[in-house]
């Protein structure tokens, strides 16, 4: 946590409209947070990439693509990762940024608190003051270690695919089991 720079503030993803960088851009206009936003702009929305780079103070940082390495130091360094988007549900960023020890700021749109709980700080992603606001709760409040640890415990690859198995599995047991009543 002493390691983490309280002021900067990440956005990992495709720069596109439904990620809703352009609003997060406006929260921390003029403030004291350095945003990086790190992701290739959506190839269907140029136009959006461009506003979003006019509308960025001296404070916002474009990367296109870093290398996984890079990145991984990146996330050890931040106190705030931020996915104020309209249509995520947790986005696979703020599972990587928040396994690292971000804190997150996730929007209040979606089931991302199903995921998350009580764990994240949620934002309107319609209003820019929401999500500054969000942000400035996160960076104020410590790394949250039961975070990392339910990430760690749920949200794995293995967790994933023992999942999709056991639905699989539900799935063709009750074909079988629908085949054979008709068969009887």
């Amino acid at each position: 946590d002493l390691n983490r720079d309280k002021e900067m503030v990440l956005c990992v993803g495709r720069i596109e409209g439904r990620k809703n960088q352009l609003n997060l851009i406006r929260a921390v206009k003029g403030s004291a947070y350095k945003l990086k936003l790190i992701g290739a702009g959506a190839p269907n929305q140029k136009d959006y990439l461009k506003l979003c780079k006019e509308e960025a103070g001296p404070n916002v940082e474009f990367i296109n693509s870093t290398p996984q390495q890079e990145l991984v130091r990146i996330y050890s360094m931040t106190k705030v990762h931020v996915l104020a988007s309209w249509f995520e549900t947790t986005g696979l960023s703020s599972l990587e940024a928040g396994v690292m020890g971000c804190n997150l700021v996730v929007t209040d749109k979606v089931d991302a608190r199903e995921y998350f709980g009580d764990d994240a700080w949620y934002c309107d992603p319609d209003r820019p003051e929401s999500i500054l606001s969000a942000i400035q709760a996160a960076s104020a409040a410590p790394v949250n270690r039961r975070l990392i640890e339910k990430i760690n415990s749920l949200f794995t690859w293995e967790n994933a695919a023992m999942k999709t198995k056991d639905a699989y599995d539900s799935v063709l047991s009750d074909k079988s089991q629908s085949i054979t009543s008709e068969i009887i």
